[in-house]
């Protein structure tokens, strides 16, 4: 098995929330679109380890607050994108 980082897109809205930054500007300041945001937040969306590092750094959070690791098979079932 293999590990890798899964966001938690409600607890990263939480705490953007908390911290209050607005949506907009929070999308700006981690170099990603207010959509692709939304989808994050609402966890349609899993944002590469580089998007995770500049969310945790804008929240000024460690990493591992919203980025549990998580088991995966060594390999994605087929037809399922990485």
């Amino acid at each position: 098995m293999a590990h890798k980082r899964v966001i938690n897109g409600p607890a990263v809205k939480a705490m953007r929330e908390l911290v209050g930054i607005k949506h907009g500007r929070f999308a700006v300041a981690t170099g990603i679109t207010p959509g692709y945001l939304s989808n994050i937040e609402s966890g349609r969306k899993q944002p590469s380890p580089e998007v995770q590092r500049k969310i945790a750094t804008e929240l000024g959070a460690p990493l591992d607050a919203n980025t549990p690791v998580v088991q995966t098979p060594d390999r994605e079932p087929e037809g399922v994108a990485a």
